[in-house]
């Protein structure tokens, strides 16, 4: 595992550093958003496995960095390790695309575990197909035939039930628990709406894709872009 640490504290990244090496971990640190974008510039793309990334620090901080990163499409997992320890502030990390947020000071073996842990959530939630649609799940991305989905989050994760069901019907019930987190129908369109919105971008790039059984529920036809 290869790991750029982010700190401006050096004795800090260095305690990082001896202590992620003796776990085996391969070590480069910078004290600044600039240097951390000099050495990702350096390196393939991927050469990082992880960036453990601090918030307060000269110049751009921990969250311009990773705003920065997603912004230019590098997916490098993100843990802040930090000493803002506000649940808001916790929010805002994860919110801008942290994979994990932990308050310093830490234990190098529970930052190792965490750091693994990131790197197995990763791997599993690797990009699939079902049909012309590819779903990135853990970059939250869409492709319908190879063009790109922009989809709000609560749409995406309606989308994603539909798909996980394999073209089978999901009930409404199902998915206003699995998206909405409801055990109940409130009796709103909430559910037809957020359908409604998916289709109109999902149907820019093809054909429709949702069908509906009228009260009953929705499911995702597996078209592919060959079928006539």
């Amino acid at each position: 595992m290869r790991a750029l640490i982010v700190d401006d504290d050096p004795d800090f990244a260095e305690v990082l550093r001896l202590g992620l090496s003796a776990e085996g971990v391969e070590c480069s640190a910078t004290g600044d958003g600039e240097g951390a974008q000099a050495l990702l510039a350096e390196h393939p793309a991927g050469h990082f496995d992880v960036i453990l990334l601090d918030v307060q620090m000269p110049g751009s901080d921990g969250w311009d960095l990773l705003y920065e990163l997603r912004q230019a499409g590098n997916e490098t997992p993100v843990i802040f390790v930090t000493g803002l320890e506000r649940v808001e502030q916790k929010v805002k990390g994860l919110a801008l695309g942290a994979d994990d947020y932990v308050v310093k000071p830490i234990a190098i073996p529970e930052l190792k575990a965490r750091m693994d842990a990131v790197l197995r959530r990763r791997e599993t939630l690797a990009p699939f197909d079902y049909g012309e649609l590819r779903l990135d799940l853990a970059r939250r991305r869409v492709e319908r035939d190879g063009r790109r989905v922009e989809l709000s989050p609560r749409e995406f994760d309606l989308l994603y039930a539909l798909v996980r069901a394999k073209g089978e019907l999901v009930t409404r019930g199902d998915l206003l628990r699995d998206v909405w987190d409801l055990e109940f129908d409130p009796g709103t369109n909430v559910l037809d709406v957020h359908i409604g919105r998916l289709r109109r971008k999902l149907d820019r790039h093809g054909r429709p894709l949702i069908e509906n059984e009228r009260g009953q529920g929705y499911r995702v036809l597996a078209r592919r872009p060959d079928e006539g």
